[in-house]
């Protein structure tokens, strides 16, 4: 991919031509270095679900306390992604939700937890009505 009109200041040219003498690099390997690491960083810092001894944690903090059905009612797939963390976090409470509105079985979770690290409120999972329907 070519970026056309890409302008760098003087001062990180500089920079950029003085590391790639430095690591005996081209100054484009420089900027291809530079964009991964930030991109790992970024990735390190994505709320990252992990499964436990049957405790769903998001960033190290448990916040599902997942019963033998609910975990008997996921894919192999997704618990083991859910092992290795590398499920998409999004995808996961979305699974969840569903997944436990469907087999109908409490999971306690902690909402406020979640809350916290995510930075959202979840809906009630506990049949309360929505204000405004009969």
């Amino acid at each position: 991919m070519k970026i056309k009109g890409f302008r760098l200041s003087d001062e990180t040219q500089t920079q950029i031509a003085w590391l790639a003498k430095r690591k005996g690099v081209t100054a484009t390997d420089i900027v291809r270095m530079a964009v991964a690491e930030m991109f790992q960083q970024e990735i390190a810092r994505l709320p990252r679900f992990r499964l436990r001894e049957q405790v769903l944690y998001l960033n190290d903090q448990p916040v599902v306390f997942c019963t033998d059905r609910l975990l008997t009612e996921l894919p192999e797939t997704f618990l083991l992604q859910l092992e290795h963390g590398t499920a998409d976090p999004m995808e996961t409470m979305i699974y969840l939700i569903f997944t436990i509105a469907r087999i109908g079985e409490p999971v306690q979770i902690d909402e406020q937890a979640l809350n916290d690290l995510i930075g959202w409120s979840l809906p009630s999972l506990k049949g309360d009505q929505d204000e405004g329907r009969g």
